[in-house]
């Protein structure tokens, strides 16, 4: 009898070991299941100031390598080794680091008695009536 009960206990321990090994199976194809977010929108929600400026330019002006930058970004964000925030000059400066300086829209806006003029406006102004 001492056999048998040795056996039933072994039986349940193997069923209990099994019902564990099952679930981990489970809790893994899950894992793998989940989509993988989306490396645009996980770059894009760390951008701040003219980061998405910036990158919207680069995605325009290089392509391919805006793509493989925000992939890596979006990486190393995924994996917790970039925390915080990305600022547009941190960016840009590290397309130029890469060998891709984006090129950004600038103006130059004067500000005079509460209007605000282009400074290529205020300049003409200056010479005709000058």
């Amino acid at each position: 009898m001492s056999g048998e009960t040795e056996d039933l206990e072994l039986e349940r321990l193997k069923l209990k070991k099994l019902k564990e090994l099952q679930l981990r199976m489970l809790k893994a194809e899950a894992e793998k299941a989940k989509p993988s977010p989306d490396p645009f929108k996980l770059v894009e929600e760390r951008l701040v100031g003219r980061g998405k400026e910036v990158l919207e330019a680069a995605l325009q002006q290089y392509p391919q390598a805006a793509r493989a930058v925000v992939k890596e970004l979006a990486a190393l964000i995924a994996s917790g080794r970039l925390n915080g925030t990305i600022d547009g000059e941190t960016l840009h400066q590290l397309f130029r680091l890469l060998g891709f300086p984006v090129r950004l829209e600038t103006k130059i806006v004067y500000v005079e008695k509460g209007e605000v003029k282009n400074l290529a406006d205020k300049l003409r102004e200056r010479l005709s009536s000058g």
